[in-house]
């Protein structure tokens, strides 16, 4: 893997383009807000809606989605994935143009084969790996957050310097940019989705479960298990120092019940279930096939699982804990 930074990468392949931001929500407007902010000529097209709303209070002058994408040489593709493939056939592929650049921020619909964009245009995307308000605010400080690029097709021969200065404009070879795939990409993003954030989350709530069935008040265990912002901590000591060598900054009791503790809770048959949601789902298109071809169902289930959450007795035991926490904040004290 080669880290690209700063110094390997020039803005100058965007002089005289102009780049349409389709689709104004968290990674749109983040994205849209930094290229114009590093000079870039910027427009954004978007449906009427509060998006469009939003981009009209930020300055620009948005117009609809057709009326962008024929408008500007550099194509930025990111609407929500489940809407993308209906917008694409009627309000962005009609005003592709032979040559234009088209740039995806998830690799998922053209890597699955959802989307099929014409010959006549460079494929590239780029895939900041934070969410999009990250984005802008890490910007913003003068920083910036590690992304992903990949080439697909390079219908002009100038489509990887192009996917480079966008990185740029975007604020993200101040972190750091590798190469990907599309496929690779949107594989990789759903297995830590669908198999790390996914069985993390439902462990979290079962220890959750199991500290308030032993007497546990809830707010202490909900402070525990991540309100603290201590493992929050310990995740970004990782990312600097090591997943097992940021050990050394915690006891030797953590260290010790740590290391003998874990693997007695990873059994076979969860080790075969995470392998079938990568394998099946996930590399098999069960998942794609799923959401995107049934995604009025998926959406449906999708309602009913926030509601089922949001009143979780965790939810609303972390709603207590993060009010007190903010007044505390706000009032100078401690809790």
């Amino acid at each position: 893997m080669e880290i690209l930074k700063d110094s390997d990468v020039s803005l100058e392949p965007l002089t005289g383009n102009t780049v349409a931001v389709l689709g104004y929500g968290n990674q749109g407007r983040a994205q849209a807000l930094n290229l114009r902010d590093s000079g870039v000529n910027v427009i954004v097209g978007n449906r009427e809606d509060e998006y469009r709303k939003q981009a009209e209070d930020d300055g620009f002058t948005p117009v609809d989605l057709i009326d962008a994408a024929t408008a500007a040489d550099i194509l930025l593709v990111l609407t929500t994935d489940e809407c993308m493939p209906e917008i694409w056939e009627d309000q962005i592929s009609p005003g592709i143009e032979t040559g234009n650049t088209l740039c995806w921020g998830s690799g998922y619909n053209v890597g699955y084969g959802i989307i099929k964009p014409p010959s006549h245009a460079n494929w590239i995307m780029i895939a900041p790996i934070m969410p999009g308000n990250v984005v802008r605010t890490r910007y913003q400080e003068g920083s910036g957050v590690i992304g992903q690029f990949a080439i697909e097709n390079d219908r002009t021969g100038t489509a990887r310097d192009l996917a480079l200065a966008l990185c740029k404009g975007i604020g993200l070879t101040r972190a750091g940019i590798y190469e990907s795939s599309f496929r690779g990409e949107a594989e990789l993003n759903l297995y830590t989705e669908q198999v790390i954030w996914a069985g993390l989350s439902a462990w979290l709530v079962f220890c959750f479960e199991l500290a308030v069935e032993n007497g546990v008040p809830p707010e202490n265990a909900i402070m525990v298990l991540y309100a603290s912002t201590e493992n929050s901590e310990i995740m970004r000591l990782m990312a600097e120092i090591g997943f097992f060598k940021q050990m050394k900054y915690h006891s030797t009791t953590s260290q010790y019940g740590t290391l003998t503790r874990g693997e007695s809770l990873l059994n076979d048959e969860v080790k075969e279930q995470a392998r079938y949601n990568f394998v099946h789902d996930i590399k098999g298109g069960a998942f794609v096939k799923e959401w995107t071809e049934n995604n009025a169902l998926a959406t449906e289930r999708l309602g009913k699982l926030w509601k089922k959450v949001l009143n979780h007795p965790m939810s609303l035991a972390e709603d207590r804990v993060i009010s007190m926490i903010q007044n505390s904040v706000k009032n100078g004290s401690a809790m």
